[in-house]
């Protein structure tokens, strides 16, 4: 059987359990849904459709900040979703990108990329202006997270976090690869939450692990698993004013949600069934608490309310 045969089988089988089917003689109750209204998508600007969109960043005024990765660029949509501008382009000068991954932005209205193919990490103003870079060695930087002072940018690459100045000195670092407290199998989004700690999506260990600012653990969010609450590919992750937890599955095709006190609510629905995305990776929550879903295989970034 090939390897894409199995993935539709275990899909498959997953799905039945997510929607309260009987799976292997076994009943299994409804999953807790949270329900959702679509908004809008982000899809095209600049005379060409997103490509590859893998993270998004909510910036000062509301303007939303979306890694067309496939386009080497980052698009900017205003808060209704009109696109405004685009800046980057393929290549190894300031202001250029090879594959970028992931995006940040902090309270003065900074941006941050993570130019994953050239190793380093970029800044700009809000307008796309270019305003420094600098190297993360053989790492390639997958995402960056600022502290809303924007004086601390937290990295996730090579099964590390790494804490830098904007001038690129290392500030502190932990993480190796494991599966214990700590570490990590290919790190994948970090944020940083309003009460300032730092949350770490660990892709492969299947669970969002959560730290202080300094590196000490504070819980783990997930676990392997197909079940509501458990996670089988995380990818995005974001928190909002109250606490909320979202995360992306890009296997599952799902965002579930968890409380302020980390424990798992619900699944993203609609019309009393869960909601399918299409390889949803970076998610980002605005002022009003719209959630905006980079769907990667889509080419699109969706925008939700959530009652």
């Amino acid at each position: 059987m090939s390897c894409d045969g199995l993935r539709r089988i275990l899909r498959h089988a997953a799905s039945a359990i997510l929607i309260g089917l009987a799976g292997v003689g076994v009943a299994v109750a409804e999953v807790p849904l949270a329900e959702t209204r679509h908004l809008f998508d982000l899809t095209a600007g600049g005379g060409s459709s997103l490509s590859l969109p893998s993270d998004v960043a909510i910036g000062a005024g509301g303007k939303v900040y979306v890694v067309d990765g496939g386009n080497h660029r980052v698009a900017v949509f205003s808060s209704a979703g009109k696109f405004l501008f685009a800046f980057g382009g393929k290549g190894e000068g300031n202001g250029e990108f090879a594959d970028p991954v992931g995006i940040g932005t902090d309270a003065q209205g900074r941006v941050y990329v993570a130019d994953s193919g050239n190793r380093r990490i970029q800044m700009f103003d809000g307008n796309g202006r270019f305003g420094g870079s600098f190297r993360t060695g053989s790492a390639r930087p997958i995402d960056v997270a600022p502290t809303a002072d924007g004086q601390t940018l937290y990295v996730t690459g090579g099964h590390r976090l790494t804490a830098y100045s904007t001038a690129g000195q290392v500030l502190r670092q932990w993480g190796a690869e494991g599966e214990a407290q700590g570490e990590f199998r290919y790190p994948a989004s970090v944020v940083v939450a309003p009460d300032g700690n730092v949350y770490v999506v660990d892709a492969l260990n299947s669970r969002v692990q959560i730290f202080e600012p300094q590196g000490r653990f504070v819980f783990q969010v997930g676990s392997w698993g197909v079940l509501p609450g458990q996670l089988f590919r995380p990818k995005g992750v974001a928190v909002d004013r109250g606490g909320r937890i979202y995360v992306t599955d890009s296997y599952m095709d799902v965002v579930e949600m968890f409380g302020s006190d980390y424990r798992f609510q619900r699944v993203l629905g609609a019309r009393g069934k869960v909601r399918r995305f299409t390889a949803p990776g970076g998610i980002a929550v605005d002022a009003s608490d719209r959630l905006f879903v980079a769907e990667m295989l889509a080419n699109k970034v969706s925008v939700y309310s959530v009652r």
